[in-house]
């Protein structure tokens, strides 16, 4: 299919069920109307097949045999008076080089809606090519729409907070001109109120600048040996190197992500943020920053929550407590034996609903 007969399909497309409810009787439509849909009719006929052409990667680039890709893809019947919201749905695997093919005949548009392979993450990346309309951005063997998999971790324990569903916690609101100072204790952020000292593990500067109506977000640790590193990308490893004291941010755009190194003995921790700006006039603005936070209390780098726990609220809560407590004595927690203690408490869960 060339670019414009692309072009004429897509205005068609849009046009086109206006020009179908009109009327359900031929003979109730006029010969324009009809000369019209003959037309419509013509190119639905003429429209060729389309092959979309994928590569599953890994973060490393290496190919990824056997997973599973799922299209998603609409035919262009809507041109001959019958539209196809729902689509349709499909799987296809790659082969042994990462590269799967598929075809959609009267092809109207044609999306990746998921991937799925054992000991992989497709979630947690970026993946453009997945959110593109593959009919109209064609790909080709030599072009494939590559799709990037990560490969999974070791589960553990985190500290989550907010925990459960819920969303990010509001960690600063600034409306302008003023400019507000906020601390976060990442033990603090939990429900346990011991009203022991806190730690600053980071802290959070915002202004506003009224000559250029722009906001400035510093992010800080306050100890020589805590440092934090700015992302796009969520990590399930934290870096090993590259932390700084300070990040100052003149958004958008906004950072994504932080990573934490903070304490004596160190622990790691990602905070998912978000930037919520409202432009009244540009001397009236306010941001709005929130966060959640997935915290390794064992001074390890791995990120990798273990869902598990989700099941098993009551051991999630003991670890959480262990933790909190341990840090707060300026040590580290014991780490546990993850899988016996979730086998055991879905027993006793078991022995409970007899």
């Amino acid at each position: 299919m060339t670019q414009t007969h692309k072009a004429i399909v897509l205005l068609l497309l849009a046009a086109s069920p206006c020009l179908w409810l009109s009327a359900d009787n031929t003979s109730e439509v006029s010969a324009e109307e009809q000369a019209y849909r003959t037309n419509l009719r013509g190119i639905y006929d003429n429209l060729e097949p389309v092959t979309i052409y994928g590569l599953v990667v890994d973060t490393e680039g290496h190919p990824i045999p056997d997973a599973d890709v799922l299209v998603s893809w609409q035919h262009a019947t809507v041109l001959i008076g019958t539209p196809d919201p729902g689509g349709r749905k499909e799987w296809v695997t790659s082969d042994e080089n990462g590269r799967w093919a598929f075809t959609v005949t009267k092809p109207h548009r044609a999306f990746i809606s998921d991937v799925r392979k054992d000991g992989y993450d497709y979630s947690g990346l970026v993946n453009p090519r997945a959110s593109e309309d593959l009919i109209n951005k064609p790909t080709a063997e030599v072009d494939p729409a590559v799709i990037v998999l990560r490969r999974k971790g070791e589960p553990t324990f985190l500290i989550i907070y907010p925990g459960g569903n819920r969303g990010s916690e509001l960690l600063s609101r600034v409306v302008s001109p003023e400019t507000k100072t906020n601390t976060l204790d990442l033990t603090a952020r939990t429900r346990d109120t011991s009203g022991r000292s806190a730690y600053s593990d980071l802290h959070v500067v915002v202004a506003f600048d009224e000559t250029i109506s722009s906001w400035s977000v510093t992010y800080a640790t306050t100890n020589d040996t805590d440092g934090i590193i700015a992302e796009t990308n969520q990590l399930y490893e934290a870096p090993l190197d590259g932390y700084q004291n300070e990040i100052v941010v003149n958004g958008p755009p906004w950072p994504r992500y932080l990573y934490v190194k903070s304490r004596t003995p160190a622990i790691y921790s990602r905070l998912d943020l978000e930037h919520t700006l409202w432009f009244g006039s540009p001397t009236n603005q306010s941001l709005r920053i929130s966060c959640k936070a997935w915290i390794n209390p064992y001074g390890e780098r791995n990120l990798e929550y273990q869902s598990d726990l989700d099941g098993v609220w009551r051991l999630r809560e003991e670890l959480e407590e262990e933790a909190i407590s341990a840090l707060r004595d300026n040590r580290l927690p014991a780490k546990p034996d993850l899988p016996m203690r979730i086998r055991q408490a879905k027993e006793e869960a078991e022995k409970e609903d007899q």
